[in-house]
């Protein structure tokens, strides 16, 4: 039961660093040659996946911009897709979600087995 808890919250803490990092994702999906942000997980020394970022080097679009001399440059835009990044901030929500209530029916189920057996 306390392996379900453990899960849980390891699961939860996965799930807010995933929304935070679409979070600053969205935050720079203006600012040119921004790299998106991405979470690799690995398994931990407790067996648990951690969370690792790395950055997107796809390239994003280009633009071209007139530079002080008057000539037109190639500007690189920010590889960051909105939708997809709204799509992620959905699924962690739910998944946060999903998981708090799975901590608190174990929670509830080892409360019970405590008062059962004091």
């Amino acid at each position: 039961m306390v392996n379900t808890l453990d899960t849980s919250l390891n699961a939860i803490q996965n799930n807010f660093a995933r929304l935070q990092t679409s979070a600053d994702n969205i935050a720079n999906l203006n600012t040119d040659g921004y790299k998106g942000q991405r979470l690799i997980f690995s398994q931990g020394a407790s067996g648990n996946p951690t969370p690792r970022r790395t950055s997107d080097l796809s390239p994003g679009p280009t633009r071209l911009e007139e530079n002080q001399q008057g000539d037109l440059v190639e500007i690189e835009m920010s590889n960051v897709d909105l939708a997809t990044e709204m799509v992620k901030s959905m699924e962690s929500e739910q998944a946060i979600k999903a998981n708090i209530k799975a901590a608190r029916t174990a929670d509830e189920i080892l409360g019970e087995i405590i008062d059962t057996l004091a």
